[in-house]
C-alpha cells in the first residue's frame, strides 16, 4: 500500500509543478508583452525627440541633442555629486 501512496503524491506534485509551470509560462508572456509595447512607445518618443531636436536646429536655435547622462563626463552631469580627483 506504501508504493501506491508514493505513485500518488508523487503524480499529485507533478500535477501541481505543470500548473505553476503554466502559470509561469502566462506570466512571462504578459511581461514579453509588456516590453515589447514599452520598447515601440519609446520608439516613438525617441522619434518625437529626433523631430523637435531638428525642428529647433533648423530655425537657429542652436540646439542640439543632449548626451546621455552614460556618454556625459562627470563633469558635465548637471547636479552630479563631486568626485575626488588625485
Amino acid at each position: 500500500m506504501s508504493g501506491i501512496s508514493d505513485a500518488l503524491k508523487a503524480i499529485k506534485t507533478a500535477i501541481l509543478l505543470e500548473e505553476r509551470i503554466l502559470s509561469q509560462s502566462k506570466k512571462l508572456e504578459q511581461l514579453a508583452e509588456n516590453v515589447v509595447e514599452m520598447d515601440k512607445r519609446l520608439s516613438a518618443l525617441e522619434g518625437r525627440m529626433d523631430g523637435f531636436l531638428a525642428a529647433a536646429s533648423a530655425f537657429g536655435s542652436g540646439a542640439r541633442r543632449p548626451a546621455k547622462l552614460i556618454e556625459a563626463a562627470q563633469k558635465e552631469r548637471p547636479g552630479a555629486p563631486p568626485t575626488k580627483e588625485n
